[in-house]
C-alpha cells in the first residue's frame, strides 16, 4: 500500500520550520558575541597611545623646566634636551608665580619632535613642597602639527631628588588632529618620577583613569589595571608608549585589554578583546 502523501508533506515542513527556528537563534547568538578584532580596536589603541603620551610630555616638560629655573628650583639644575630650544621664563618670588615655556614658530627636539605655541604654568605654594599646587594651561601649543589644550591641575603629594609624586586632573582636555579633527579627554591620574644622578627624568609610573571621545567619534573609558611605566632610556630610541603596564578600555559594547609588555623598548602592544582573542600590534604614530 502506498504511503499517504501528506505524511511526507508534513514531515517536510517540519524540517524546514526546525531549521528556520535554528539558523535565527545561531544569528542571534552570533550578534550577541563580539567579533574578531576589527580595525576600530586597533586604531583606537594607537589614537589613545598618541593622545596619552602628548599630554603626559607636558607635564613632564613642566617639571622640568622649573627643576631648571633659576628662583624656582633650589639650585638644583635640569638639561631635559626637549627643552634646548625652548625659552623658559619665570615671573614670581618662588612660593607663586608663573612659568612660560615658549617654543615659538617652531622648536625641534633631538627625538625629532616638533612643538610650537606655549605652555604656562601658575604655582600657589613653593613648586616641589607637598600640599602645592600647579596649573597648566596652553597657548597655540602644537605638537608635530597636533594642537592639545585644556586645564591639567597638578598637586604634589611628595617630593624628593629621587622620587616625586604627583595627582593629575586633565578637564577640558582637547586634540585637534591635523585633518580637523577632535578629540576630548578628562584624566585623573597619579604619576610618579624617578630622576637619575642628573636630575633629570629617568623612569615615570602612571596609575588612574581617562575619558572621552577619540577623533573617530566614539566615546570610550580607560582604567589602568597594572601601573604603566615609561622611561628615559626607550624614549630615546623612539619609543613613545609605555614599555609596561595594563589598560582595560571600554567604548560602546566593546572591550579591550592592552598590555604593554615586560620593560622592552618597543612600541608593540598585546590586545585582548571580551572574548579572549589576543593579536600583537605595533603603535604608530
Amino acid at each position: 500500500m502506498k504511503p499517504f502523501p501528506f505524511v511526507h508533506t508534513n514531515t517536510r515542513q517540519l524540517f524546514y520550520v526546525f531549521l528556520a527556528s535554528f539558523m535565527f537563534t545561531l544569528g542571534a547568538c552570533n550578534q550577541d558575541e563580539t567579533p574578531d578584532f576589527s580595525p576600530e580596536d586597533t586604531e583606537d589603541a594607537s589614537l589613545d597611545a598618541i593622545e596619552d603620551s602628548y599630554f603626559d610630555d607636558a607635564d613632564d616638560l613642566v617639571g622640568e623646566a622649573f627643576a631648571g629655573t633659576e628662583g624656582t628650583s633650589n639650585g638644583k639644575k635640569a638639561t631635559d634636551e626637549r627643552l634646548t630650544c625652548a625659552t623658559i621664563t619665570y615671573e614670581g618670588d618662588g612660593t607663586s608665580g608663573t612659568l612660560r615655556i615658549d617654543f615659538g614658530d617652531g622648536c625641534t627636539d633631538p627625538r625629532g619632535n616638533v612643538r610650537t605655541g606655549a605652555i604656562v604654568v601658575t604655582h600657589s605654594g613653593i613648586w616641589n613642597i607637598a600640599g602645592s599646587s600647579w596649573s597648566i594651561t596652553f597657548e597655540e601649543y602644537t605638537i608635530n602639527q597636533i594642537q592639545i589644550e585644556g586645564s591639567r591641575t597638578v598637586t604634589v603629594v611628595s617630593y624628593t631628588e629621587e622620587l616625586s609624586v604627583f595627582d593629575v586632573v586633565l578637564t577640558g582636555g582637547r586634540v585637534t588632529w591635523p585633518d580637523g579633527r577632535v578629540a576630548t579627554r578628562e584624566v585623573n591620574r597619579r604619576r610618579e618620577h624617578e630622576r637619575n644622578e642628573n636630575n633629570l627624568l629617568d623612569r615615570l609610573i602612571i596609575y588612574g583613569t581617562a575619558q572621552g571621545t577619540f577623533r573617530n567619534g566614539r566615546g570610550y573609558s580607560i582604567e589602568i589595571l597594572e601601573p604603566l611605566v615609561y622611561t628615559r632610556t626607550c624614549a630615546a630610541q623612539g619609543v613613545f608608549i609605555p614599555v609596561s603596564g595594563v589598560k582595560f578600555v571600554t567604548h560602546g559594547l566593546r572591550e579591550l585589554t592592552i598590555d604593554y609588555g615586560d620593560g622592552t623598548c618597543d612600541n608593540i602592544v598585546t590586545l585582548t578583546n571580551k572574548n579572549g582573542r589576543t593579536v600583537r600590534y605595533e603603535v604608530k604614530k
